[in-house]
């Protein structure tokens, strides 16, 4: 799965500026406008890394920095354009990983970015990549893009395959449907919120024994989706 950065700012072009810059490098960008909106996507999707505004409508960046650290390690860097130095002490000491002060260099914020997620990798233990679940009945390879039913290889188109992955990452939780598609698919895609259903129909073809009474892919009604590892 592609590297998730979440983006809370809300300086729309320049939000869109980062997310183009993100999707050149491979990155995933999530994308949210006020605080509130940016910790909820956060906590429910998990980035791999977060790029905070600090002056953002809500409970500022600053907070939500907070409220992420209480229960999350993942590297978080402001990108704000306040630069005295009690605001950068500031900023660091509420728990962001770094400080970048606008306006500032596209290069210097993705080397920026490179250097904060080669040290997660280096504190990362490695997890398992091939996923079993019930008594082998479902088999995912997920650096491969690997489904296997029964012993039997099954081929999933590309978008897919990147929904399946982002609900077995997160097994056993419920993702509301806008952060599965922007996780899955990218920002762009985060208000195509009606195309997501023929996609869980397809896949719930291709690795349910009964799509209608599906064992794995399961419906949280009005929410989204759950991904089942009993």
């Amino acid at each position: 799965m592609p590297t998730t950065i979440l983006v809370v700012d809300d300086d729309l072009p320049l939000a869109e500026t980062i997310v183009q810059l993100l999707e050149d490098e491979g990155y995933q960008p999530l994308v949210a406008h006020t605080a509130e909106d940016g910790l909820k996507l956060a906590i429910a999707a998990e980035p791999d890394l977060a790029l905070l505004d600090i002056m953002i409508p809500d409970m500022g960046g600053l907070s939500v920095c907070q409220r992420i650290r209480e229960r999350s390690d993942i590297p978080i860097i402001f990108l704000t354009a306040l630069g005295d130095v009690d605001s950068v002490v500031h900023g660091l000491s509420v728990g962001a990983d770094d400080y970048i002060i606008k306006p500032y260099q596209s290069e210097v914020l993705l080397a920026r970015i490179k250097a904060q997620l080669r040290r997660i990798q280096r504190d990362t233990p490695h997890q398992p990549t091939r996923l079993i679940f019930g008594d082998g009945e479902l088999l995912i390879d997920l650096p491969a893009r690997y489904v296997e039913v029964n012993g039997q290889e099954v081929e999933l188109t590309p978008r897919e395959f990147d929904l399946l992955a982002v609900l077995v990452e997160n097994a056993g939780r419920v993702i509301t449907t806008t952060e599965l598609i922007q996780t899955a698919w990218g920002a762009k895609f985060r208000d195509a919120t009606d195309n997501i259903k023929p996609y869980i129909h397809y896949l719930r073809k291709k690795i349910e024994t009964d799509p209608a009474a599906p064992r794995w892919i399961l419906t949280a009604r009005g929410v989204g989706y759950r991904f089942s590892n009993q």
